[in-house]
Order: C-alpha cells, then sequence, then structure tokens
C-alpha cells in the first residue's frame, strides 16, 4: 500500500525545508525527500549573506519586495527556530559595502538615495570611520556604505532548524531517501516514487535545486534551470574577527571566517579547485591584508539552481495538475528563503496562484495551451 502525505518536497535544501516549515505552522502535512543529507548543496556551501540591498536586483519590483520581505522576517524567524531547538546561526550584525576606488565611492553614495527611503539605517561612512570600526580594513580604503539590518546566516545550521522546527509541527523529513520518479493519473500528478515506496500526495513540489532542471526525466519538458558552481572556504586567523560582513568576508559565531564565493556558470560537480581558493583568498586580502596569513581550515562547493531571466521559479507548472516548483534562486537561496516558503505556502494552502504571478513557470512560453487546475488545498483534511 502508498504511504499519503499532503505536500511531498522534492529537495532538503533551504527551500524546500521552508516550505515545509511553513506548510507545519498551518497544519499541512508534508514529506520532505532528500537523496543525500539535509543541505548536502549550495545551501551548505553558502557564504550566508543576508543583504539584498546588495545582492537582490531592485528594477524587478516583486523580486526585490521578497528580498526586502524576507530580511524583516529574518529575525523574529531565527529566535522561533531557536526556541524550537535548533540554533539557525543568524547574525543581525550589518554589512559593511567597501569603496575601494574613487569610481565605486561615487557609485555607493549615489545608491544612497534610494536605499536611504527604505527606512533600514543606511549610512555612509568615509574612510576614518571605516578604519575606526574595522581596524584591519585596507588604509587605502576611500569609504563605505554600512546597511546595520542586514546580516549572514550559516546554511547548514538554519537549514536543519527549519527541518527540526517543521518536524515538531508534523512534517516528515527524509534523508538519503531519492525520488525516482512521478505518479500520474493522465496529466495530474499523484504523488512521487522513492526507493522502494510509494507516496500519494495531493500535490508535488519540486524543489530540487539545480537538479530540477532535470526533471524532464519524469515530465514531457525542461524546468528552465541550469547549474551554476559556487565554493567557498572557511579560515581562522587567531586574535582578528570582523564585527560585520565585509564584501564577502563573514565572521562566523565560532571565530571562524567565511570567504565567498566563486561563480561558475554551468559547472555541475561539487569539487573545489586550487583557482577557487586563489580567488577567493586574493579578494579577501585586498580587503583586510591581515588574512594573508590566516589558517586554513576547510572549503566546500554547492551548485545552485539559476533561472534564464535570474528570478526565481515558482508555483504550479503548466499542463501538469498537482505539480509545482520552487528553484532558480541562483545565488539568493538563503536569502530568499522565509518570503518563499511563505508565498508558496500560502498557495499550498488556498489554491490561489496570483501573488506568485511575477514568478511563474509559464513566464518562459510554451507551445501548448496552458492546461493546468490550480491545486485547491482545502478539500484536504489536515489538522489545524
Amino acid at each position: 500500500m502508498p504511504k499519503t502525505t499532503d505536500v511531498a518536497i522534492v529537495g532538503g535544501g533551504v527551500i524546500g525545508c521552508s516550505i515545509a516549515y511553513q506548510l507545519a505552522k498551518r497544519g499541512i502535512k508534508s514529506t520532505v525527500f532528500e537523496k543525500d543529507r539535509l543541505a548536502s548543496g549550495a545551501s551548505g556551501a553558502t557564504a550566508g549573506i543576508i543583504g539584498p540591498l546588495w545582492y537582490v536586483d531592485r528594477t524587478f519590483e516583486p523580486y526585490f519586495e521578497m528580498g526586502m520581505k524576507s530580511l524583516e522576517s529574518f529575525p523574529q524567524l531565527a529566535r522561533d527556530l531557536a526556541e524550537s531547538g535548533v540554533d539557525p546561526e543568524f547574525r543581525q550584525n550589518g554589512v559593511l559595502k567597501l569603496a575601494l576606488t574613487e569610481d565605486l565611492a561615487r557609485e555607493l553614495e549615489e545608491n544612497l538615495a534610494w536605499q536611504g527611503d527604505l527606512g533600514l539605517a543606511v549610512t555612509w561612512l568615509d574612510r576614518d570611520e571605516v578604519i575606526e570600526r574595522e581596524p584591519e580594513i585596507d588604509p587605502g580604503v576611500r569609504g563605505a556604505v554600512f546597511s546595520p539590518r542586514e546580516g549572514s546566516v550559516r546554511g547548514e545550521s538554519y537549514v536543519n532548524s527549519l527541518a527540526h522546527a517543521a518536524r515538531r509541527m508534523g512534517a516528515t523529513v527524509l534523508e538519503g531517501v531519492e525520488v525516482t520518479g512521478l505518479v500520474f493519473d493522465g496529466t495530474k500528478v499523484t504523488g512521487v516514487r522513492a526507493a522502494l515506496e510509494t507516496y500519494e500526495a495531493t500535490l508535488t513540489v519540486l524543489a530540487a535545486g539545480p537538479w530540477t532542471g532535470i526533471a524532464d526525466k519524469w515530465i514531457p519538458g525542461r524546468v528552465p534551470v541550469r547549474p551554476v558552481k559556487g565554493q567557498r572556504i572557511l579560515v581562522r586567523k587567531n586574535g582578528f574577527l570582523p564585527k560585520s560582513t565585509v564584501q564577502t568576508v563573514i565572521p562566523q559565531v565560532d571565530g571562524n571566517i567565511v570567504i565567498g564565493a566563486t561563480r561558475e556558470e554551468n559547472m555541475f560537480d561539487h569539487r573545489v579547485t586550487m583557482v577557487g581558493i586563489r580567488e577567493m583568498a586574493a579578494a579577501a586580502a585586498a580587503v583586510f591584508p591581515t588574512l594573508r596569513d590566516a589558517e586554513f581550515v576547510a572549503a566546500r562547493a554547492g551548485v545552485r539552481p539559476g533561472a534564464p531571466d535570474g528570478m526565481p521559479i515558482l508555483g504550479p507548472l503548466p499542463e501538469w495538475q498537482g505539480l509545482s516548483v520552487a528553484s532558480g534562486h541562483d545565488h539568493a537561496g538563503i536569502m530568499l528563503s522565509p518570503e518563499t516558503g511563505r508565498l508558496m505556502a500560502d498557495y499550498i494552502e488556498s489554491g490561489e496562484a496570483g501573488p506568485l504571478e511575477p514568478f511563474s513557470p509559464s513566464r518562459f512560453g510554451s507551445d501548448e495551451p496552458e492546461r493546468i487546475a490550480h491545486p485547491i488545498f482545502w478539500n484536504v483534511t489536515h489538522d489545524r
């Protein structure tokens, strides 16, 4: 006999676990399927910067709004997750963006015009103020923009905290269980096949990061997600720890320092390379010369899911009832995960896909007419 679940979530990274957490808060039972360990991919290899001012394109309003709402929700979310039993290691200690040239100084000061309207207390620091805050900074710095409400999170801890909290509220999280296919009734997806068992589900969500892009092994038509490899390194320097995230140098709660991250298009492997290490080490030493003799602790690589237009792909897949996607976040998956989880959970609960329209898979077009009937969740029995 097949097992049953309200929602089958394929992928145990930050997006899949964020959706499971938000569903659990609504009393909707989900099962997360992760073929390896939680956060074994890009979510665990992330630099963990929570900085939408710098890493989310503000020219696309819904995308930037997702980043700002996620930033706003992170402090309370982190407290809630810690109270559930696992600390996500979120630090709201600010992000410092340096001007190492006069041209960049002018650009950063010009950006303050719109950043100042956001109510985030973003300020310009002159050279002396930057050095006072971070004495080991390169003395050639011209100034910096300081955004005090941004910060960072340790990806692996964050994903584990989401999964732990979701489990406590009724979700099932399976590690080492690979989904090998979908179950169909005509054009309706009715569940997944995993290992030796079948799981019936009212809705299936593909949240498998870059592996979402190979969904054509299960369904006709490819989800337009490509692999983007990223590497990051972990170092330690006795007596030195930045107060804030500075460029791509991110202090950790245990005294280590994350340095990230490379960007390697269409690379589908988890190898750490000497080229990547040299690139990141050089960038970090250009900011903090003292890091030239830092102790190397570890390195890690992951593969992010990139979308053709750089925006997430969220919501029901055209032509297939009961099947949705949540992928394509590229470098911003950790950063956008709170709002992604909420939007997807709202859609799953209500069947109303309107708020997801800017991120809909249908924006990439189709040769076939759309035949999907939005999943309606109010006919599923679940505890409130």
